[in-house]
């Protein structure tokens, strides 16, 4: 078996982006596609995102037909624990990378308007470098919202102050990293990780969510750490950790967004102004907040920019008889 991708990191985030080698993904709707893919492509998507071919922080992406007539596309998403609804960084390098070999062509020029499973999404080209290739894109999701504010929540570890936030396709918990006791350093990997997973679990026992648009309760997904910015340019610095145990290289859109929208609901992002945020790698994002026409009272709509860097186009092969041709995935 052979299987073709075009890969490319955002903000040091690992995106892979399937151009041949599946079969043929069918289905009315993205949620029809989606389950026609997994049950098509059985183990592939992990045996890509999995080492020895991939590691923990790779995001896979197929693109597909869309559901909305207006929709130049869909995409579905794939990690090494399984699919997921929507990955805004992942939207963003495929979107630059479909841009960038004529795999799309945006009815809009310069804007790719994208049918996930979490909704609805824009990406816009921000930036072209000197032979007119994408090199930065603004990535606009579904409406966040703060769900929780200021919650208390005893671990195992310590108390602590959360906020919790829909980021537009998932929950996100917000904790100050002093706080928690943990430096948001590359270093402290593990330790963010464990408390990260004890946080998530303490509040989804405590907490019973329903984001905006949903009859039921959602669980939360993923922890966002921030604190203080090593860059002088940049306003703070956060690290997605998600419940799976994986640790965001980049500062993640849906991070970003969740964070975003819990800083203008306490008035510190004023619509219009930007907000820089800092990852675990050094690389920086840019995100604006403004109240969203669904709902302005309660809904905020999330701008993130930031650059995309290709990496590389791959052939893997699977050979029969290889012991890991399923891959193993390491934390």
């Amino acid at each position: 078996m052979r299987v073709t991708t075009l890969d490319a990191h955002v903000g040091g985030a690992a995106v892979r982006l399937v151009t041949s080698g599946l079969p043929r993904i069918d289905g009315a709707s993205m949620a029809e596609r989606r389950l026609s893919f997994e049950q098509a492509s059985g183990d592939v998507s992990l045996r890509l995102t999995r080492e020895p071919r991939g590691h923990a922080g790779v995001v896979g992406v197929v693109l597909t037909e869309a559901d909305r007539a207006d929709a130049d596309a869909g995409l579905l998403f794939f990690t090494g624990t399984g699919a997921r609804s929507l990955s805004g960084h992942a939207a963003m390098a495929a979107a630059a990378l479909a841009l960038n070999h004529g795999l799309i062509t945006p009815r809009t020029p310069d804007v790719l308007h994208i049918d996930s499973g979490s909704g609805a999404a824009v990406v816009r080209v921000a930036a072209r470098d000197a032979q007119q290739a994408v090199r930065a894109v603004r990535f606009q999701g579904p409406p966040a919202a703060v769900l929780r504010a200021n919650v208390s929540v005893t671990t195992s570890r310590r108390t602590v102050r959360v906020d919790v936030a829909w980021s537009g396709s998932e929950v996100v918990a917000i904790v100050e990293g002093e706080a928690a006791g943990v430096p948001l350093s590359s270093s402290h990997a593990l330790e963010l990780r464990r408390t990260a997973l004890d946080l998530i679990s303490t509040l989804d026992a405590m907490l019973t969510l329903t984001p905006p648009g949903h009859r039921d309760s959602v669980p939360i997904t993923a922890c966002a750490f921030v604190g203080p910015a090593s860059d002088p340019r940049a306003d703070l610095r956060s690290v997605l950790v998600r419940s799976d145990g994986s640790v965001g290289r980049s500062p993640s859109a849906s991070g970003t967004a969740a964070v975003s929208v819990v800083l203008a609901a306490m008035g510190l992002l004023v619509p219009g102004a930007a907000c820089r945020h800092e990852s675990l790698s050094g690389t920086s994002w840019t995100a604006e907040a403004t109240p969203s026409a669904h709902d302005p009272a309660a809904l905020m709509t999330v701008g993130v920019m930031a650059e995309v860097h290709a990496t590389g186009a791959h052939a893997f092969v699977f050979e029969p008889g290889d012991p890991l041709t399923h891959g193993v995935f390491w934390l």
